[in-house]
């Protein structure tokens, strides 16, 4: 229906990017405070570790990979992930509600995940870990195209992922699946894309993603999301989706297009967007 749509609740304007080592961006962002008429963020994109789905092109629509899981290997590449995690400054983790993406966060940041479960084996250097909140989002996950990104009901989600915040989920079960069975059908009535061909549907969903991220109190993210979601910000393929972003240097521009994110890898930005 209509209302699963999630749509902006301000003008759109462009999220601007620039890179870490842009020392006038990040000195603004060190100085900056709730009296300025800007807010920046230090953001860091990881896109999930391998899942099933990633084995085999072919085999990726199958109903086997439906909110697919990571392989042997995704997990591995989560262990390695976790070695450079440990290291930097993460405030709040925002994660796609899929499995892969869940899983991710909870292996890729395991020193923020285990002790905000209680965990005290392993003392952290920060005090503060056990505070920092891993917070699911529908606006960040994968565009909706095949079973493999069609979620599982959040009352299991939450019992898979009890550390995560479930609670900016409005439906149980999965409301972007639910709109395009009602225009094409069920998985057997169509195959070929659904969310990825409705560029205007795009377009309020990645406005809303910034919009979500931007309106967070933290000043340093971690965001576990998707290899065509993200694709659809940073190299869009629709002409309505170009200026979602606006690249100030070359830098940023360099890191954000090279390319579609690799399994578990991680892409560290300065985020700003004028009030």
């Amino acid at each position: 229906s209509a209302s699963s749509h999630p749509s902006p609740s301000t003008s759109a304007a462009a999220v601007r990017l620039f890179s870490l080592t842009n020392k006038f961006a990040m000195n603004n962002h060190r100085n900056n405070d709730r009296s300025t008429t800007t807010t920046s963020k230090v953001v860091h994109l990881v896109r999930h570790a391998e899942g099933t789905h990633n084995l085999n092109e072919a085999e990726s629509k199958l109903p086997m990979h439906f909110d697919a899981t990571l392989t042997p290997k995704g997990i591995q590449q989560c262990n390695q992930l976790a070695l450079q995690t440990r290291h930097l400054e993460v405030d709040a983790v925002l994660v796609s509600p899929l499995t892969r993406c869940l899983e991710t966060s909870r292996l890729s940041f395991p020193h923020l995940y285990d002790n905000g479960n209680g965990s005290d084996d392993e003392p952290n250097q920060n005090s503060n870990n056990h505070n920092v909140p891993f917070i699911a989002h529908e606006e960040w996950r994968e565009t909706v195209n095949y079973l493999c990104d069609c979620r599982r009901p959040t009352q299991v989600l939450q019992k898979s992922y009890p550390r995560v915040n479930f609670d900016r989920l409005a439906h149980e079960d999965d409301p972007i699946w639910s709109h395009y069975e009602n225009v094409y059908g069920s998985y057997t009535d169509h195959m070929s894309m659904r969310e990825s061909g409705d560029a205007d549907y795009l377009y309020k969903r990645v406005h809303s993603a910034w919009e979500v991220l931007l309106n967070r109190p933290e000043r340093h993210l971690a965001l576990v999301g998707h290899s065509a979601f993200f694709m659809h910000m940073f190299t869009p393929l629709y002409e309505e989706l170009e200026g979602v972003v606006q690249y100030e240097d070359d830098d940023v521009k360099d890191l954000m297009t090279a390319g579609r994110f690799a399994n578990c890898e991680l892409r560290s930005v300065l985020v700003d967007i004028p009030i």
